[in-house]
């Protein structure tokens, strides 16, 4: 079990995960942490929803540590995991998890931890943006900046690398959640020529497959080069590279010969 003396806010950027850890009967302050040790031990603790039910240690909290994700998913049930102590021991309590925005609680949910264990705190369909993330267990209230982040993957792709002037370059855009399952809404597709000038736009609906296809037919004479094409959904968006440039295909024939003109079925042919 972790053992924390003074109250501290340690933000794992590096690791993709927030973390709150504090203790003592006062109430919480944003303020720069103090050196404080942190013993973990071998053995992990039984957590809740894990399959394994908590043992009861019979000791109220005055301490916690807790940890939950660097963003938070809107429409998703997100998992805060929690550690109660009263020293450097494991502790029964209560916890509460809240989100809120300029003040004002958004969600919330609790549950009964003993020793270690989570919280299921459902996000609703919220707009992307900064909030604040509460925790109130052992008497003491904290809170901590956090963001909702929907985490939608895009990508862009097109049928072929390289087009010829008077050909129609086909894009097709493809939009994940973060359970990368289709997502929708409506994307919007940039063209920039060799020069930099924006030669096409487009607004196609994502459909329920999480697809959109866009046509771009190319005029007899564009500018040859390098084309930059851009896919945008919400604040997510994916870039490609497409090649414009006058080719020509190798032709080449092949010559078979073989000892006779002719052969039966099933006859080997040296």
């Amino acid at each position: 079990m972790n053992r924390i003396t003074r109250r501290a806010l340690i933000a794992m950027g590096a690791a993709g995960m927030a973390t709150v850890a504090c203790a003592g009967p006062s109430s919480f302050g944003l303020r720069r942490p103090r050196p404080s040790p942190i013993i973990a031990e071998a053995t992990p603790a039984a957590t809740a929803g894990s399959g394994e039910s908590p043992t009861p240690t019979g000791r109220s909290a005055d301490g916690y540590l807790a940890v939950a994700p660097s963003a938070l998913r809107p429409g998703e049930t997100e998992t805060l995991t929690l550690s109660l102590f009263q020293g450097d021991r494991p502790a029964d309590g209560d916890v509460t998890a809240s989100l809120l925005k300029d003040q004002h609680t958004v969600a919330t949910a609790s549950a009964r931890i003993a020793g270690r264990g989570t919280v299921a705190l459902a996000v609703p369909d919220l707009p992307e943006g900064d909030y604040q993330l509460e925790v109130a267990a052992a008497g003491l209230r904290d809170r901590a900046p956090i963001r909702l982040d929907r985490g939608t993957l895009v990508f862009l792709e097109t049928d072929k690398p390289i087009y010829k002037p008077g050909q129609t370059i086909h894009f097709r855009v493809l939009a994940l959640t973060s359970g990368l399952m289709p997502a929708s809404g409506t994307a919007t597709v940039e063209v920039h020529d060799a020069k930099g000038i924006k030669v096409f736009r487009a607004t196609p609906r994502i459909d329920e497959t999480g697809m959109a296809t866009v046509d771009l037919p190319l005029s007899d004479e564009p500018n040859l080069g390098v084309w930059k094409a851009t896919a945008t959904l919400g604040v997510r968006s994916a870039q490609l590279d497409v090649r414009v440039e006058t080719y020509v295909l190798p032709k080449y024939e092949v010559t078979i010969d073989l000892a006779k003109s002719w052969a039966l079925a099933g006859d080997p042919i040296s």
